[in-house]
């Protein structure tokens, strides 16, 4: 008999590109009142459910008593690992960015903002109705690295606070 060796390939990793417009509530921390998050995720997950996030919100008016004028923006670049199952997929999340906060103390003073790093962290559930449409809720903390001395800050003087979200996911595969 004659036998030849034959090249074997081997499968490509997949991957998949997710985008998620969430809206959510900030509380908790240095934001003393509920308040609206607008958002927007970006992810990518490979088959073992490992991935990187981009996440961006926003909350404005975050402590009414204390300040005229307030908000909140943050830009995240998370560590994703998720259960890799079709349709259910429990998350968790961990990663870096900068929280870009502005604040006038006063009515007519000028808006004034200060840009620092800090990380989030949380973690969530993610249903997929099949290969392409889902929805995602989580719960993140998010606290700045430097202290700010120049805001009236509660306790530990680093802005700090929880947000709650859930949103409609669009997924793709990526190959």
């Amino acid at each position: 008999m004659l036998a030849y060796a034959a090249g074997a390939d081997a499968q490509p990793s997949t991957f998949t590109g997710m985008i998620t417009a969430h809206v959510g509530a900030a509380r908790g921390g240095d934001v003393r009142d509920l308040r609206i998050t607008p958002g927007l995720s970006m992810a990518v997950v490979d088959d073992a459910g490992l991935g990187a996030e981009l996440d961006v919100a926003h909350a404005r008016n975050f402590a009414d008593g204390m300040f005229a004028e307030s908000g909140v923006t943050s830009v995240m670049l998370n560590l994703i690992v998720s259960y890799p199952h079709a349709s259910f997929q429990p998350f968790v999340n961990a990663g870096v960015g900068v929280l870009h906060t502005r604040v006038a103390i006063f009515e007519g003073q000028p808006t004034t903002g200060k840009t620092d790093v800090a990380f989030s962290a949380g973690g969530g559930m993610q249903y997929m109705f099949d290969e392409l449409v889902g929805v995602r809720g989580d719960v993140r903390y998010f606290r700045d690295f430097q202290r700010r001395e120049e805001l009236p800050l509660l306790d530990s003087g680093y802005f700090d606070f929880w947000r709650t979200s859930i949103g409609i996911t669009l997924a793709w595969p990526v190959r």
